[in-house]
């Protein structure tokens, strides 16, 4: 690899806050590189294929995103309470599924995800979703995430006084809806 390439690698590796000790571009050959990401946990990877390294960086990234997520439970009074993963996962059974007919065509579904990044504030945390069934298809149209289940219900009210679209129309007046 190029040495511009390596250095496009480390910038996306520092762009993702990786838990390691050293990443670095080592001279192989003349004009040859070779990315080096010593790992807190012990071994060291070294790639002279840029594609490899790009692979390595986003499993390394999604490992770091999914160990640093934020979980939240709903506790009894209806309130999210941050939680570990285990909490999550122990809450998940108990989490019901809210749905609304929309249309002849068309059913809501409105649910507690109960995850965020770990960069979200408490403001502007989102842990309510909101997928619209069609009957006639399989599948479902996910939406953006809300804050609340009242901001949730809120979209679905919306949508059904729109007449519920489906299709292509869905997806231009879920935009519009969303960004509003």
């Amino acid at each position: 690899m190029t040495l511009e390439e390596a250095r496009q690698l480390i910038w996306q590796a520092e762009r993702v806050n990786l838990t390691v000790l050293a990443i670095y571009a080592q001279p192989n050959r003349p004009r040859d590189y070779l990315f080096v990401i010593e790992r807190a946990e012990g071994d060291k990877l070294i790639f002279a294929d840029v594609m490899k390294a790009h692979i390595a960086l986003a499993v390394l990234s999604g490992k770091h995103f999914r160990e640093n997520l934020r979980y939240f439970a709903l506790g009894e009074d209806g309130i999210p309470r941050e939680c570990g993963a285990e909490g999550w996962t122990k809450d998940s059974p108990h989490r019901k599924a809210i749905e609304i007919s929309c249309s002849p065509q068309v059913t809501a579904v409105i649910h507690f995800v109960g995850l965020a990044s770990p960069d979200t504030g408490e403001k502007a945390l989102k842990l309510w979703a909101v997928n619209l069934n069609p009957v006639t298809e399989v599948g479902s149209y996910g939406t953006d995430l809300f804050r609340s289940f009242e901001e949730a219900k809120a979209f679905v009210n919306k949508y059904k006084a729109e007449g519920c679209p489906l299709g292509s129309v869905l997806l231009r007046w879920k935009r519009r809806a969303i960004y509003a």
